[in-house]
């Protein structure tokens, strides 16, 4: 009675060239082009991705997470339906905490709201109610290790491999941290004014804010060299030469 609906979601597609290229051919054979009754979904990361697929199938929407200005708008509408206030402080530890994960903000809205019972809310509630995800806690890491205080750095790395984070995740993260605060370094040593950083990097000020606090204890050398070693322990990693949480123990006893 009904043609069958199918449903097809690629991951990392542009990321493999052998695949990408079996996938368009297997497009074209199979006429996906004019087949009203297939839906692919690709989850991309890449800026150009649109541009890459458009004339591959009939109609392309994109769908692009909110960040920047639209995440802080959506934020701030959610909590105008809620009939709430909260804070500026408040605000950007709380977007940074969760970031552009809605379902997830909006559940972490409605906690607040709930337990301030009409009352503005505030920084400590953030602390005391919003778990940070694996992002914001990344600055606690590279406190520790701008600090020079491995054994909580250690701790902080293992907590999170003991709960189960893959470890090439968190490598991730830390080496977007890094990037960040190279990106920072280098614009204050050029001379660029504070208020101008979030700009110019395109970080979000409470990040900027944050990594700002960590550049006092890390000169630009320093920053790279950390990075490079993350890379090389990302290598050593994927091609077998050491396991995760042995190559992130060896780093932060370098350092």
């Amino acid at each position: 009675m009904f043609d069958e609906k199918k449903l097809i979601v690629l991951e990392d597609l542009f990321q493999n060239k052998d695949f990408q290229e079996n996938f368009f051919d297997y497009a074209k054979e199979r006429k996906l082009k004019d087949d009203e009754d297939v839906v692919i979904v690709v989850c991309h990361e890449d800026k150009l991705a649109v541009s890459r697929i458009k004339n591959k199938f009939s109609m392309i929407e994109e769908f692009s997470l909110l960040s920047g200005p639209a995440l802080t708008s959506w934020a701030k509408k959610e909590f105008k339906k809620n009939e709430a206030e909260i804070n500026s402080e408040a605000f950007k530890k709380l977007i940074a905490y969760v970031g552009n994960d809605l379902w997830r903000l909006s559940g972490e809205i409605n906690k607040l709201v709930n337990y301030r019972g009409g009352e503005e809310i505030k920084e400590e509630d953030i602390d005391l109610l919003v778990k940070a995800n694996l992002d914001a806690n990344i600055f606690k890491t590279l406190d520790a290790l701008a600090q020079r205080d491995k054994k909580t750095a250690l701790w902080l790395i293992h907590e999170h491999l003991e709960r189960g984070d893959n470890e090439m995740y968190l490598l991730s993260m830390l080496a977007y941290q890094l990037r960040n605060l190279i990106r920072l370094k280098d614009l204050i040593e050029r001379g660029e004014p504070y208020y101008s950083l979030a700009q110019k990097s395109g970080l979000h000020p409470y990040v900027v804010k944050k990594s700002s606090e960590q550049l006092r204890n890390f000169t630009l050398d320093d920053l790279k060299k950390i990075y490079r070693r993350l890379a090389e322990i990302d290598f050593k990693i994927k091609v077998g030469l050491t396991d995760g949480p042995t190559a992130i123990d060896l780093l932060v006893a370098e350092l």
